[in-house]
């Protein structure tokens, strides 16, 4: 048993010191004798499908009767024997031949080979390309899920402090009487209306500065015929002075019109909101002064007893108007255009 394990591990040696000096030693590839060799394999195997074709043509000149009967068993027991007799003898016969081998110097082992190496390389480049795409959208995949982890985290963390919020604060309540609860109410409800009171006068400075310097020059063009507000950002006294044609455009005349005419024409379109304290306004400042008063009705509207459903009465259709209905701040009734109300956004938000 010894010797045996001991003969194997030599011929393993060998093996293996054959193996290196033969990968060592360069390829001899004498390509002068290829066509040679292709033509040669070639011809072996017509000569061999020649003998395959004569073999077969052999066996059916050798069958006698009829081929159909012949291929299924017969019901006489001694045709059945008969039978199974012919098939003993076929697989006697064949059973010792050799398989088809080519000879030492074909080609076809290298062709097979090659096919079989172009083959596999091609199943290798499609499955790198697989693999590529699989692991594309796997990283992908893995990436929203980090984020969706990320979120969930954040998540917890802020419901883990609310809780602690919401524990110290039941702690805090059950220590103090219901006076005192009514109290700390009533002052936290204080300090939150000054928070909302300070923030709606900032608010309303910014809009009434935001109407005055930027708006209402728009607002004029357009009453005056002019681009409708926001087709031109920047709207002069000179502009508005002058006038516009009926295409939109400042008029080219370098005279301005008197101001008789002007003031009949402030008056033809704003009428008494061109007037403030007995003071004659301009274009700028009576569309100033509109925007304000129709802020003013639509706000008594909306808190007035029809809540947010009532509509507030138009005088004429303004620019004021179509502007806060194409900045979806108030909203035509759906029958009459000559009623207008604001969106009471905090309504929806509390239904």
């Amino acid at each position: 048993m010894e010797q045996i394990h001991e003969l194997t591990l030599t011929n393993i040696r060998r093996y293996a010191v054959d193996a290196r000096e033969m990968q060592g030693e360069l390829m001899d590839v004498d390509a002068s004798h290829t066509k040679t060799r292709l033509e040669q394999t070639i011809k072996e195997l017509q000569g061999r499908v020649s003998e395959q074709q004569a073999a077969l043509e052999k066996l059916r000149l050798a069958v006698q009767g009829d081929v159909q009967r012949t291929a299924y068993a017969a019901i006489d027991p001694r045709e059945r024997l008969k039978q199974l007799l012919a098939v003993k003898q076929a697989y006697t016969q064949f059973q010792p031949v050799a398989p088809f081998l080519p000879s030492r110097d074909s080609e076809l082992p290298s062709l097979l080979a090659a096919r079989a190496i172009q083959q596999t390389v091609k199943e290798t480049k499609d499955a790198i390309a697989s693999t590529e795409a699989r692991l594309s959208r796997t990283e992908s995949t893995l990436q929203k899920e980090n984020a969706n982890l990320r979120d969930a985290h954040l998540l917890a963390q802020a419901l883990e402090g609310r809780l602690e919020r919401l524990r110290a604060q039941s702690q805090d309540r059950s220590q103090k009487t219901p006076a005192q609860l009514a109290k700390d109410l009533i002052a936290a409800k204080r300090e939150q209306k000054e928070i909302y009171d300070g923030e709606f006068a900032r608010l309303g400075e910014a809009f009434h500065e935001f109407v005055t310097e930027i708006l209402s020059p728009m607002l004029a063009a357009e009453e005056l015929g002019g681009p409708v507000v926001g087709d031109l950002p920047e709207v002069e006294d000179d502009m508005l002075a002058v006038g516009f044609t009926k295409k939109g455009k400042v008029k080219s005349t370098k005279k301005a019109p008197s101001d008789t005419l002007r003031q009949r024409r402030i008056d033809q379109i704003w009428g008494d909101k061109a007037m403030d304290e007995g003071e004659q306004l301009g274009e700028a400042e009576a569309a100033d002064n509109d925007m304000r008063k129709l802020i003013e009705s639509l706000f008594a509207t909306l808190t007035g007893p029809g809540g947010g459903k009532a509509y507030c009465d138009l005088e004429r259709d303004s620019a004021a108007s179509r502007f806060l209905v194409r900045a979806k701040i108030a909203q035509y009734h759906p029958r009459d255009a000559r009623k207008l109300r604001l969106i009471d956004f905090g309504r929806e938000l509390d239904d």
